[in-house]
């Protein structure tokens, strides 16, 4: 009987070393958004060269079964074009964690039914993002687009419109009303949808949040009428070089070092809209 329980005790031991051993060595999968000029390779060693090493562990250092989900630098990268795929893939066990902008996953977290879902597995520095507006080469609405956001800029408007509209972003975030110019012309912006509530698309398929906002801040000065497209991430560059429209909110660069990392060849940058420093990486909460 003693031999049965050592014998026991012995091969539970080599079951618990195989699984930590397996744990430890596991391919970390990452999923993060499409951009348009980098493959998920590509990201990935951007990543691995960039990201600091000053994290901030949220759950490895009370729960350990967290800790082969939480390195630094993923081993694989998959990209999505939208979140809604991309949260598909993290529920299907197909990738393991999911990058967000720091604004941008805690208002996921902050979601109906999230909270109780997902977790911050850590938050990562190292890069500081530029967002910017994207037209194609030549588009007459580049320059009046540039100055107005330069302006905003320096005036502290997006400052305000940020405060609002991510800072005290909720749920039930208002549609943006957009002021009517007769015999004015047009001008084509697509949004995606896939940075709430930086870009934002309300359920009901309207645009709000701060992209939206300050579209009709830019439209207010400029006095033309914007017409809203939809787009996925995927899509971004492909509805400029269509042109299905004359901008498009969110390609963004290292402006430390005037390196673009997510603009395609034939696309002008506007001055940065948006900025920020921390990542969020979210994965399902382990019970």
């Amino acid at each position: 009987m003693k031999k049965a329980v050592v014998v026991l005790l012995v091969l539970a031991l080599c079951a618990g070393c195989a699984f930590a051993e397996e744990e430890a060595t596991r391919k970390v999968k990452e999923g993060t958004l499409t951009y348009s000029n980098m493959s998920p390779e590509e990201y990935g060693d951007f990543l691995d060269v960039n990201l600091s090493q000053n994290v901030w562990n949220i759950y490895v250092n009370n729960h350990p079964a967290y800790s082969a989900y939480i390195k630094t630098n993923a081993d694989i990268h998959e990209t999505f074009d939208t979140v809604t795929e991309m949260v598909m893939a993290l529920d299907a066990g197909k990738v393991d964690r999911i990058e967000f902008p720091e604004h941008v996953g805690k208002y996921f977290l902050r979601q109906a039914d999230n909270a109780n879902k997902y977790v911050p597995y850590w938050y990562a520095q190292g890069v500081n993002y530029y967002l910017s507006m994207g037209f194609s080469e030549g588009n007459k609405w580049f320059g009046p687009f540039n100055a107005v956001i330069k302006a905003m800029n320096e005036d502290d408007t997006l400052l305000l419109l940020k405060a609002k509209y991510v800072g005290k972003a909720n749920a039930d975030m208002k549609p943006i009303t957009f002021e009517k110019f007769p015999d004015a012309e047009t001008v084509k912006i697509a949004v995606t949808g896939d940075m709430p509530p930086i870009d934002y698309i309300a359920a009901d398929g309207t645009p709000a949040g701060f992209n939206t906002a300050m579209l009709a801040e830019i439209a207010r000065r400029l006095k033309v009428n914007v017409e809203l497209v939809s787009v996925n991430a995927g899509a971004r560059a492909a509805a400029l070089s269509s042109g299905r429209a004359d901008g498009v909110f969110w390609f963004w660069y290292d402006k430390q070092t005037k390196t673009p990392r997510d603009v395609p060849a034939g696309v002008e940058l506007t001055e940065p809209y948006y900025t920020y420093d921390t990542f969020m990486y979210v994965g399902k909460r382990l019970h």
